[in-house]
């Protein structure tokens, strides 16, 4: 077949530029080939290392145990802390249980004693009272006998509980050294204890 001289031409450069590509790329492709020969025979002269997995795994397992260590006696420490507390609250309440039955033991054995002391004084007071009027039904010189010889508080008690009518009566039969003795001392008995004065009292 002939061709024309157009296409003959075009042709041409065709050819031409097909063998300047050819002229480009082959060293590309040749070295490309000859880099990957040599990284194939690398990686054949290199030694057989050990699977990544292992060499991974070991420090995380290594730190997951420490981990569950660490945790499991803290929580140990916790339960140990936990447990004091409730020992030293129970102390606390046991303590406080035993204060609250002593201050109630006390409580009733006070409320005893001051049940005790008013009956005591209410009889005195019951007593003297039926003392004082003896007295104030005898004679003066009848009990101005008797004071006489009595103890000196017993007669200055009866004494001073008695109207003061009755008592002058009484105290100006008595002996002059009791009826001083007894004046002084119910002088006296209304100040402090250690502002009295009852030195050189003669009873007889």
């Amino acid at each position: 077949m002939r061709m024309s001289p157009p296409k003959l031409v075009i042709a041409g450069l065709l050819c031409v530029v097909g063998v300047k590509a050819a002229a480009v790329l082959m060293p590309t492709l040749t070295d490309g080939i000859a880099r990957s020969g040599q990284a194939f025979a690398a990686e054949e002269a290199l030694p057989a290392q050990p699977a990544a997995k292992s060499i991974i795994d070991a420090p995380v397992c290594e730190s997951s145990d420490a981990i569950v260590a660490a945790i499991a006696e803290e929580r140990e420490l916790l339960n140990r802390q936990r447990q004091e507390m409730a020992d030293r609250e129970a102390e606390a309440q046991l303590a406080e249980d035993s204060l609250r039955a002593e201050r109630e033991r006390l409580a009733t054995l006070r409320d005893a004693i001051e049940g005790q002391i008013a009956r005591v004084e209410e009889a005195y007071n019951q007593d003297l009272t039926k003392l004082v009027a003896l007295y104030q039904n005898m004679k003066p010189e009848i009990a101005s006998g008797i004071m006489d010889e009595m103890d000196i508080e017993t007669a200055t008690l009866v004494l001073s509980a008695m109207p003061e009518r009755d008592a002058a009566q009484i105290l100006g039969k008595l002996n002059l050294n009791r009826a001083r003795a007894i004046s002084k001392i119910i002088l006296e008995r209304s100040r402090l204890p250690g502002d009295q004065n009852l030195s050189g009292l003669k009873l007889q």
